[in-house]
């Protein structure tokens, strides 16, 4: 038997599979998988990269057991339309959130809190008691304060005052920025009726460029803000370690006070560990109904 873990965001996914006897693993990569942002490119580019991974280990679906974790999962319709749409014969799957496959792997399924910073945020909290639970995660158009297309969309509000302003773009930032969105009506206008949230998430890495910039410093403070605030409504007064997952953790852990870095720790695994430790728990179920 072997056992899938899917891990998809807003950026790409990532994809692994084991076999269970050996411990042989396979690895594949491709696009964006966030639910809310495009099902029909996530439904694509998930299948292909099972049916990939399946290929290269000379397998059938039949003898998978799979967890697949996805940005947007959380959402009830959406949940359904793509376990009805997959069309996968897996001799078992489960779709749940990429957060909390990111919430089972950080601390190889003991209790912890967890916030994952990419291009959107979430945090969640698996307790002592195996209760869990999940804080944010409420999609770009109304939360994933920390995330990266968050911090994207607040350097870019910047850049428009600056635009309107009667002195122009006056800092660094929003002259790089104005090189990747434009620096007038003309320009602007078109980037934003097209921008998604993965492209609101790469100027995201131009604010920490110019981290000696005082307008980036005063987004990054905000960044650091929306962090600590996930931490502190996820965590309560539980004594649980924190663990920060993601592809703006590192650079954001800088950021954080010494009281709060204190209750950091290194995860112990990513998405694609914490979707085979549930698909293995799966696949004992079935093993032992």
């Amino acid at each position: 038997m072997y056992l899938l873990a899917v891990d998809g965001g807003g950026s790409k996914t990532l994809a692994r599979l084991k076999h269970v006897a050996s411990g042989q693993q396979w690895h594949a990569a491709g696009g964006p998988a966030q639910l809310s942002n495009n099902l029909a490119l996530a439904l694509s580019n998930v299948r292909q990269l099972c049916l990939q991974l399946c290929q290269q280990a000379a397998i059938s679906p039949a003898e998978v057991v799979a967890c697949i974790g996805l940005a947007g999962a959380g959402n009830p319709q959406l949940h359904t339309a793509f376990c009805q749409q997959l069309q996968l014969d897996f001799a078992a799957w489960q779709l749940t959130t990429d957060a909390r496959t990111s919430l089972y792997g950080a601390n190889d399924g003991q209790p912890v809190v967890v916030v994952a910073l990419g291009t959107g945020s979430v945090a969640m909290r698996l307790s002592a008691d195996g209760s869990e639970r999940q804080i944010g995660g409420w999609g770009f158009n109304i939360g994933d304060e920390g995330g990266g297309a968050w911090l994207g969309k607040l350097a870019v509000r910047q850049l428009l005052w600056q635009l309107d302003s009667d002195d122009g773009l006056t800092s660094p930032l929003t002259r790089a920025l104005a090189c990747q969105c434009g620096d007038n009506i003309n320009t602007v206008l078109p980037w934003l009726k097209q921008a998604s949230a993965t492209d609101f998430a790469a100027l995201a890495p131009l604010v920490f460029s110019h981290s000696s910039c005082s307008l980036a410093q005063q987004l990054l403070r905000q960044q650091a803000a929306a962090i600590v605030e996930l931490i502190h409504c996820c965590r309560g007064q539980r004594n649980l370690p924190v663990v920060l997952l993601g592809g703006l953790a590192a650079s954001c852990q800088s950021l954080l006070s010494a009281e709060i870095s204190k209750l950091l720790q290194a995860p112990s695994g990513n998405a694609l560990d914490g979707g085979l430790l549930l698909a293995a728990k799966q696949l004992t179920q079935i093993n032992n109904p």
